[in-house]
């Protein structure tokens, strides 16, 4: 058999049959090549139904530590009722006589892949067509391409295996920077120096979940950060939020800059010295790379997407989803629990794909109100402990002053806008608490270690 990479079907799907048997027939002669090979590929990336067949029975062989040969394919196949289907026992040898050497399996298989991936794409496509002609509304359309899409790219993404002595050097200089001082490349530091010291800042790759109940503060304690790595670090920051308008954003970033009464400034009834707070504030903002999409009905694939399109050009540093629970999932996953799961899993595997950090917002069930010291646990979060699970940091916003229950200083005086983030998992650091304060207005966050009297209580 001619083995020329060029040997592709010009009518129909792409394909390359001469590949398909050439890499059947290398694993047929030589278990190493099994070895390399069969890991590499799927059932569905042969062309041929036989072909299908043929692999999925050398796969179930393989995971069974079974030689595979044509005696032993040949048996399971007959065993399933499926020789005749393959063509018998002769095309099987066919396929061992028909390769002297299975030292090009490799590259064959490489050639099935590609040819594979491009079908995946054409059908895709195609579904993509149909569904847009039969759909009432564009933004279902719009919603099923990029899952289509966004499911074959899944699919075809590999990792190369990192050998651990690599690993563990890359881990050893990391150390040594940390003692040196040098701060990790694209380490995100918020600027709360207590909460930087505890997670040494937000990593890329990270998902980093902030809950609490309704009102407590966590939008505004979110755009604090916001603010402060695009401000003070220049760092690109995408915000979707499916709860508030942008100007409702911008308005909560406007008030965090000038600390103007948020009554006031909602009325428009402020002083001149106030006016000119709020249009300094609004100069500052214009300047700050921060990006909102106020969408109120997205799925967790649309953020994926648009984050790739707005990494590709330059603008995601940062992400940030406020919140989990007012997202869909795009599909029926057969129970709430399972949809949260799903769009949990979906915001961690951006934060890897696109190497950004990725801040999640949530709310929490109402366990904590019948403690005592109303103080959240794990046990609360919302709908589903696949959250806990895939996030690399978890906190939580604690005011106890929300809940009238009084906090006192060392000095035995009443703490006022006093509050706790309660860090209750950090995947590569210490738990534990981290205090802070806030303004009247709660548009504003102080490090507790970092305030003095000039600041506004």
């Amino acid at each position: 058999m001619a083995k020329d990479e060029n040997k592709r079907v010009t009518r129909g799907m792409p394909n390359n049959v001469d590949a398909e048997a050439s890499v059947l027939g290398s694993i047929l002669i030589d278990n190493k090549a099994a070895d390399i090979i069969i890991p590499t590929l799927k059932a569905e990336d042969f062309y041929l139904s036989q072909n299908r067949l043929i692999f999925e029975v050398m796969k179930q062989l393989q995971n069974e530590s079974k030689p595979i040969d044509t005696v032993s394919v040949c048996d399971a196949l007959e065993l399933k009722g499926k020789l005749d289907e393959v063509g018998s026992i002769a095309y099987l040898s066919e396929l061992a006589e028909g390769v002297v050497s299975a030292a090009n399996g490799e590259y064959y298989a490489s050639i099935i892949k590609r040819d594979s991936l491009t079908r995946k794409v054409i059908e895709a496509g195609n579904d993509i067509a149909k569904f847009g002609y039969e759909c009432q509304d564009g933004k279902d359309a719009l919603d099923n391409a990029e899952k289509l899409v966004y499911s074959i790219a899944e699919q075809s993404s590999e990792k190369a295996l990192v050998k651990v002595d690599d690993a563990a050097a890359l881990a050893l200089k990391n150390i040594q920077d940390a003692q040196s001082g040098n701060v990790p490349k694209n380490t995100i530091y918020t600027d709360f120096p207590t909460f930087d010291r505890k997670t040494h800042g937000l990593k890329p790759g990270e998902m980093v979940l902030i809950a609490a109940r309704p009102s407590v503060g966590k939008t505004a304690f979110a755009l604090n950060i916001a603010a402060n790595v695009a401000l003070n670090h220049g760092k690109k920051v995408a915000i979707f939020s499916l709860e508030m308008s942008d100007i409702s954003l911008a308005n909560r970033l406007i008030l965090s800059e000038c600390d103007v009464d948020p009554e006031r400034f909602k009325s428009g009834y402020m002083t001149n010295e106030e006016i000119n707070k709020v249009e300094t504030a609004v100069n500052e903002l214009w300047r700050l790379p921060i990006y909102v999409d106020d969408n109120p009905c997205v799925t967790m694939d649309y953020i994926r997407s648009r984050c790739k399109i707005l990494k590709k050009q330059g603008k995601c540093g940062i992400i940030m989803a406020d919140y989990l629970q007012l997202a869909e999932s795009g599909e029926r996953e057969g129970s709430r629990e399972r949809e949260v799961a799903k769009m949990s899993r979906t915001a961690k595997i951006t934060a890897k794909e696109l190497k950004v950090p990725f801040l999640l917002l949530s709310q929490l069930n109402r366990g904590n109100e019948a403690r005592p010291d109303k103080k959240p646990l794990l046990s609360d979060l919302r709908e589903s402990g696949a959250i806990e699970q895939d996030a690399d940091i978890v906190m939580f916003i604690h005011r106890p002053e929300y809940y009238k229950i009084e906090v006192k200083d060392k000095n035995g005086n009443v703490e006022r806008n006093y509050g706790e983030l309660i860090v209750a998992k950090n995947r590569d650091g210490a738990t534990g608490l981290v205090k802070f304060k806030h303004n009247d207005g709660m548009t504003k966050f102080y490090d507790y270690g970092s305030c003095d009297k000039d600041m506004p209580f």
